[in-house]
This record gives structure tokens, C-alpha cells and sequence, in this order.
């Protein structure tokens, strides 16, 4: 599995189709799922036998949040997928930066994401910062 991240609009998806033309691309976020399980349903349902791009990670697992699921719940299926496709390639925004939100439920999202990548980056095989357009290693 590989991680990007970085800023918004940074080049990230153009990346990744540029290195991977053949690949699929997730974007769960896109999704108008009205329960926890109807976004899951969309995880589910992705090819877990070709190259698969999961754009705008952080915005899934703010809707996944918003639908209720619990952190420790949000974690196990990521890291199912994770596991169920090697040649994944997960992007996410950096969100971390910037102004401390007031509301709650934005800095829960946050700081969630923030666990989440964490994670992510342990399990992947290399995680990289894309600035502008390109790519700079940290793992």
C-alpha cells in the first residue's frame, strides 16, 4: 500500500493517474450514503483485484463520522480493506494545519484522521508529500 498526502489541490490525483493510467479510482466521499451502512456497502463493493486509487480519504472518514461510526469501528474495516488490496494508493489531504476549528465535530474529524493516517503510514510500504506536483519520500 502507498500514501500520499498533502495540501489541497497539490497534484496528488493527477499524480497518481499519471503513474497508475490503468488504475480505478475510489472516491467513497462522493458518495450520497444516508447510513453508515450504505458507505460501507461502497467500500465493499471495489475491486480488490486491480490497481485502486482511494482519493479524499479525510473526506470519508468525515462522513463515516458524521453517520455515527465509531472510531475503533471506522479503523477495523479501513484496515480490512487496506489489507484485502496491496497495490492500493491512498490519498488525503493534510487537514492538520491551520486555525483550530471551534466546532467540536471538526476538530473530532481531525483529529480522527490524523489517528487514522498514522496508522496508515505504519502499515504502508512507502508514504510520500506531494508539493506542487511532486512527490517527496518520508517512508
Amino acid at each position: 500500500m502507498v500514501l500520499w498526502i498533502g495540501g489541497r489541490a497539490q497534484g496528488k490525483l493527477a499524480l497518481a493517474k499519471q503513474k497508475w493510467p490503468e488504475a480505478k479510482i475510489l472516491d467513497v466521499s462522493e458518495t450520497d450514503a444516508k447510513c453508515k451502512e450504505e458507505l460501507l456497502r461502497s467500500l465493499e463493493d471495489a475491486p480488490k483485484d486491480e490497481r485502486l486509487v482511494w482519493n479524499h480519504f479525510h473526506l470519508f472518514v468525515r462522513r463515516a463520522l458524521s453517520l455515527g461510526m465509531e472510531p475503533s469501528e471506522l479503523w477495523e474495516k479501513v484496515a480490512s480493506f487496506v489489507d484485502e488490496r496491496p497495490d492500493l494508493v491512498v490519498i488525503c489531504d493534510e487537514i492538520g494545519n491551520g486555525i483550530v476549528p471551534m466546532e467540536p465535530e471538526e476538530r473530532r474529524y481531525r483529529e480522527e484522521t490524523g489517528r487514522m493516517l498514522c496508522k496508515l503510514a505504519a502499515k504502508a510500504d512507502s508514504v510520500e508529500r506531494i508539493f506542487c506536483g511532486i512527490p517527496v519520500r518520508i517512508k
